[in-house]
């Protein structure tokens, strides 16, 4: 087992989780920087957001795109990057001669040069803040059919078929794996997303609103995405951890995957009860969280209670 005596303490830092910001980053509250271009005009869609790039592809207008950044893995591989919320390839996306832009407006808000571009080419700018949970996901998901169709003369009613179907799937997805106590409840659980440093899910991100309305409980109480030490999961004790990954784990047990987490002398780790959700989307709030959900709970259905 792993020794922490040598671990310098350090309180729970939050932080923003980077990689969700060039990953994930996601969509709130919609608004348009300029007006939609005629129905009669054929969209040329750009998505600086992997999130809102997998929920257009879901609705249905993934072949309508014609820009994303690298990290737009839902997309068609083919289809050119312009660049990604942090550094915009201005040429790239005059090139791409989009009619419709998403983008997170980061707090400082929309990028200026941006704007003014889309209000120069006559592009409708949409721009959104704040996805942290699932109610976030479905209100973004209900606002694009709008964004897409505003008069709904063109396939706007199909769009808003399309989300209430993904809206139901999801909504099903959601059942609880187990009462709190019964067989099969996994005690408490700390979700990882990145092991060295340790970074964990806290309250109020979506995939801790995914645990506890699957029946799970997070070891985590504080907000946001965090930061933890070695020693702060000491003292936590939780009765399980679940390493959430984009990539598949390349054959190396759960434990291996852990990294510094799997050998420390802690419950979990003694007991065996280390595990890895492993989905493209997991680390992405979107329409995929009803598969992520689904992962999850096949997890915690495997973890069992506690004691077993």
């Amino acid at each position: 087992m792993l020794a922490v005596a040598s671990i310098r303490p350090r309180r729970v830092v939050p932080r923003l989780f980077l990689a969700a910001l060039l990953m994930a980053t996601t969509l709130g509250c919609g608004h348009s920087r300029s007006a939609a271009p005629p129905a009669a005009t054929p969209r040329r869609i750009v998505s600086f957001s992997p999130a809102l790039t997998r929920m257009l592809v879901d609705l249905g207008v993934g072949a309508e795109i014609v820009g994303r950044t690298r990290f737009c893995t839902a997309a068609d591989p083919s289809v050119p990057v312009v660049g990604d919320l942090r550094d915009v390839n201005y040429e790239r996306l005059l090139e791409v001669t989009p009619t419709h832009v998403y983008v997170q407006a980061p707090a400082a808000g929309v990028d200026r040069e941006l704007a003014a571009m889309a209000t120069r080419h006559g592009w409708a700018l949409h721009a959104w803040d704040g996805i942290d949970d699932i109610d976030d996901v479905e209100r973004v998901l209900r606002a694009l059919p709008a964004t897409l169709d505003p008069a709904f003369t063109r396939d706007g009613p199909t769009l808003a078929t399309r989300v209430a179907e993904i809206l139901n799937d999801l909504a099903a997805t959601l059942v609880p794996v187990a009462a709190p106590g019964a067989p099969g409840n996994a005690g408490s659980v700390l979700l990882v997303y990145a092991t060295e440093p340790v970074g964990v899910f806290g309250g109020g991100t979506y995939l801790d609103d995914v645990l506890r309305r699957l029946g799970g409980t997070n070891a985590v109480t504080a907000s946001g995405w965090l930061e933890m030490s070695l020693e702060d999961v000491v003292h936590l004790d939780p009765s399980a951890i679940i390493v959430v990954r984009a990539e598949a784990p390349d054959g190396r047990d759960a434990a291996a995957v852990a990294g510094p987490l799997g050998r420390l002398d802690i419950a979990a780790v003694r007991r065996d009860r280390v595990r890895v959700l492993q989905h493209p989307d997991a680390l992405l709030p979107s329409t995929a969280l009803g598969e992520v959900a689904e992962s999850l709970g096949v997890v915690l259905r495997e973890l069992g209670t506690p004691e077993s």
